[in-house]
Order: C-alpha cells, then structure tokens, then sequence
C-alpha cells in the first residue's frame, strides 16, 4: 500500500501539473481571445468615427449646396417680384403724369379765366374770346384723358399675396 501511496502523491502532483500547464494554455487562449476583442473594439471605434466625420463632412456639403440654390431661388423669386412690381407701377405712374398734366392745366385755365372775367366785357372781349376757345379745347383734353390707362386695382396686389402663400404652402409641403 505504501507503493500506492507513494505514487499517489506522485500522480497527484503530476496531474496538479497538468491542471497548472492546462490552465496556462487556457490563460493564454484568453489573453489571445482579450486582445483580439480589444483590437475589434478599436477597430470599430476607429470605424464609428471616421463614419461621423464623412457624415458631417456629406452633410455639411450638402447644407452648402442647399444654401445655394436657396439663395439662387431666392434671387429668382424677388426678381420676379420686382418685375411684377415695375411692370403693374407703370400704368399708375402713366396715369399720374395725365392727372399731373391735367391738374397744371387746369391751374392754368383757372388763372386764365379768373384774369379775362376780371377785365370784363368791352375791350377786352378778345381774352373772352380766347379764354372760352382755350377752355373748351381743355376740355376736349379732359375727354381724351378719360382713356387714360386702367389703374391696378387691389385686386391685382391681392392676387399677388395669393401667389405667395401657395409658393409657401408648396415649398412646406416639400420640405
């Protein structure tokens, strides 16, 4: 029994050896399996940011290409809008200069009339005369200015404000 015992000390401290080579090969598989996990872990951190920097580099692009043809647009549309305005302003602006035209005539003639009845009947009958033909000349002019250009009504600007808000309606329903 004593051979038994002898070698069980023996087999026992072999097989501890065993136990303690297994568990170092395992330590090491471990170690080799940490450091693989922590190279995958930089690898996708390293990934994850250069993914964010080409993001916000697209992204940044495209707010520049974005703000452009917003911009463009914008000129666009107030050029359109200054067109329509130049063009609607002008007949009024005609229209002033016949009603200007017309008051300084008028002035004219209220003068005129106002110095020929002050001088009276007699001698003076010529600036009578003459006042009265000039007057009724005036009004053959008055006449004519009642084919004056149309005046753009509020209409017109209404119609405008309504152009607007659809533009606005549609650029929200795209956005």
């Amino acid at each position: 029994m004593r051979g038994a015992m002898e070698l069980e000390p023996e087999l026992l401290l072999q097989e501890a050896r065993e136990s303690v080579e297994a568990a170092q090969s395992y330590r090491r598989e471990l170690g080799h399996r940490l450091e693989g996990l922590r190279e995958a872990r930089r690898q996708i951190k390293e990934s994850a940011s250069q993914t964010r920097d080409v993001l916000k580099q697209h992204f940044n692009d495209l707010k520049g290409t974005l703000g452009k043809l917003l911009d463009e647009r914008l000129v666009t549309l107030l050029q359109e809008v200054d067109t329509i305005e130049q063009e609607t302003i002008k007949p009024l602006d005609d229209c002033q200069k016949l009603i200007e035209h017309g008051v300084n005539t008028a002035e004219d003639l209220v003068r005129e009339g106002e110095i020929a009845m002050l001088d009276g009947v007699g001698e003076e009958n010529e600036k009578l005369w003459s006042f009265t033909k000039k007057a009724s000349h005036i009004q053959l002019d008055r006449w004519m200015t009642t084919l004056q250009p149309k005046i753009i009504g509020s209409s017109f600007v209404n119609l405008l404000q309504i152009i607007l808000r659809m533009y606005m309606w549609v650029l929200k329903l795209n956005s």
